[in-house]
């Protein structure tokens, strides 16, 4: 996989509209990595030019419960039992495909949602006018972006535009709402005249009691930010609301950014892969024999699970008991010929595999050649799909990218060829 950096400067020299530009004419695969002097930084995703995904590394970001919300497309109680479904399972479905399989919304709504999403977020970042950013090239889109998302695929020209308008929009809000989407408003201490209020606005007053932010509260009410946001500030300007001058600057641990809440439990930037590469490889040099090899695949496996497992410990979050069970039967890894594997508590059977390697090598040549290469193939699809699903939930791109090449690495070593 090649990567590297081909683009990288400053935003007041260079605006991310140019920058987006640049990438479309150049055709080119790979993402935007901002940063700002603050800590808060923004990724977007390319492939061949076209804008593949985007996110935003701050703990009041746009989450896409935000948007099916404010596109009143789902309920926040439904929201909240499928996140705490992918919560027990943080290597499974994510909380659209979730959300899809309780009924709560169609295909369709989630593909719409996941572009509105990417589209608001981009033209968010495009507010940023100090910073720098970093073009980091890659042939494969995929092994970049976040857990299960696909490339979108959106026409940097739409993009552009939107970012455009929106900032022309702000220029004017500014005035009224200082620090943007994430402005913190209260009602005014006291309004010197008499007046009647439509029965929207009074819902606002309630709302900004109860949410204060302009992005919670579009949220709680179920319509479109930038709606609300205008008439906001429209209440501000008449002086029913005013802003509260808060301390937005995000709080860092080291270089770690802070993600929205469902997020940040699920990140995976803590699981120890190095630890566990260096674990398995040892091992590997004790096993001489294929059968011992093969064996040593599923060990392998079940490591992986107890370093998940313990990832998750620190997260707060129990991992459930059935989540390889249902990874397996999802990359339907879970049977080899007519053997089914034995899963119970995130772990394989070892012992029954073992006796059937044992069943099946012991006999013909031919036989066992293929059962081997049958066998070693499909398990190591199967660490290869742990790997991944484990890896697309670290935050930052340029360290999957290098956690993806030791691993690659790692089974060049071991002689077995990548399925992936």
């Amino acid at each position: 996989m090649s990567t590297g950096t081909v683009l990288s400067g400053s935003l007041k020299d260079f605006g991310l509209v140019e920058v987006l530009q640049v990438v479309e004419l150049g055709g080119m695969t790979g993402a935007i990595h901002l940063k700002q002097s603050q800590g808060r930084m923004g990724i977007l995703y390319f492939n061949e030019g076209k804008l593949a995904n985007c996110s935003e590394f701050d703990p009041s970001a746009l989450t896409l419960g935000d948007v099916l919300q404010q596109l009143g497309m789902t309920t926040y109680h439904q929201i909240e039992q499928a996140f705490a479904q992918q919560l027990q399972d943080p290597i499974g479905k994510r909380i659209g495909e979730r959300l899809m399989m309780m009924g709560a919304i169609t295909e369709k709504q989630l593909n719409e949602a996941l572009r509105m999403k990417t589209l608001w977020t981009a033209r968010e970042l495009s507010l940023w006018i100090d910073g720098t950013y970093e073009f980091i090239a890659s042939q494969n889109v995929q092994k970049l972006l976040p857990h299960g998302e696909s490339s979108l695929n959106i026409d940097v020209m739409r993009v552009t535009m939107d970012m455009v308008r929106y900032s022309d929009e702000w220029q004017e809000l500014r005035n009224f709402l200082p620090m943007g989407i994430r402005t913190m408003l209260q009602l005014s201490p006291a309004i010197p005249y008499t007046i009647r209020f439509d029965l929207r606005s009074l819902e606002l007053f309630t709302h900004v009691n109860l949410y204060r932010r302009i992005r919670r509260i579009a949220t709680a009410i179920r319509r479109p930010e930038m709606e609300v946001a205008r008439e906001l500030g429209q209440l501000v300007q008449q002086k029913f609301l005013q802003p509260v001058y808060q301390d937005t600057t995000p709080r860092t641990n080291g270089s770690k950014m802070r993600l929205p809440d469902p997020a940040e439990k699920l990140r995976l930037e803590n699981f120890a892969l190095l630890d566990l590469l260096s674990r398995m490889e040892q091992e590997w040099d004790k096993r001489k024999t294929p059968m011992e090899q093969l064996a040593a695949l599923v060990d392998f496996v079940n490591w992986t699970m107890d370093a998940l497992a313990e990832t998750c410990r620190a997260n707060g979050i129990t991992l459930d008991s059935n989540a390889l069970l249902q990874l397996m039967h999802n990359e339907q890894v879970d049977r080899l010929g007519n053997y089914t594997f034995r899963v119970e508590q995130n772990h394989i059977d070892v012992e029954d595999f073992t006796r059937l390697c044992y069943d099946v090598m012991s006999g013909k040549m031919q036989q066992a050649e293929h059962f081997y290469n049958e066998a070693s193939m499909l398990l190591h699809h199967l660490l290869c799909s742990l790997f991944e699903m484990i890896n697309a939930r670290v935050a930052n791109p340029r360290e999957r990218m290098e956690n993806q090449e030791v691993w690659e690495a790692m089974f060049e070593q071991f002689s077995l060829v990548s399925s992936s």
